[in-house]
């Protein structure tokens, strides 16, 4: 069964921009997932656009003793949910390569070395070393871009008018439309 941490009123994520979601298993809590705005869109001119459309989910854990029984994939489709009802457009996340597969297996574009998404004035890009990235848009016009030359897929349409056109191909100093 999966709680939230804080009761909350509809279509609101359960600490102001943040989401804190709780697992448990006979009144123990077993599991959390932990989710916030993006560091990167701190210092973005955007911030307030991107808070409202992007939420990077810093942590998902599990008891040792309770792995293996889909509470990580419980936690996740919950933030999914709860994202969608908050009007968010993209899940973001980071992780090692060995939960490459996970993720796959719920809809993510997982694997990719780093995060590269479309906004004005060029494409912000995003690499935690060590770790590997994963997406999820939620949202219709969200989508994964493949850009030859791109180290990674690019999120595309995120906010409006960042979409990248299909004659797009990617250079030394960034997107080339």
């Amino acid at each position: 069964m999966v709680a939230v941490a804080l009761s909350f009123p509809p279509g609101r994520l359960t600490h102001g921009d943040c989401l804190c979601l709780i697992a448990t298993v006979g009144g123990q809590i077993v599991g959390a997932l932990m989710a916030s705005p993006p560091n990167w869109t701190e210092r973005h001119p955007l911030r307030g656009e991107l808070v409202r459309s992007v939420l990077y989910i810093g942590g998902v854990a599990v008891a040792h003793d309770h792995r293996d029984r889909g509470i990580a994939s419980t936690l996740l489709c919950a933030a999914e949910q709860h994202s969608r009802s908050a009007g968010l457009r993209l899940l973001t996340l980071e992780h090692p390569s060995a939960l490459t597969g996970f993720y796959a297996r719920h809809g993510y574009t997982a694997g990719q070395d780093r995060l590269l998404v479309a906004l004005p004035g060029g494409v912000q890009v995003r690499k935690m070393p060590g770790h590997q990235t994963a997406v999820k848009p939620l949202a219709f016009g969200v989508g994964i871009a493949q850009v030859p030359g791109a180290p990674a897929g690019i999120v595309t349409g995120l906010l409006k008018g960042c979409d990248v056109p299909p004659s797009a191909r990617y250079g030394r100093n960034g997107l080339i439309t």
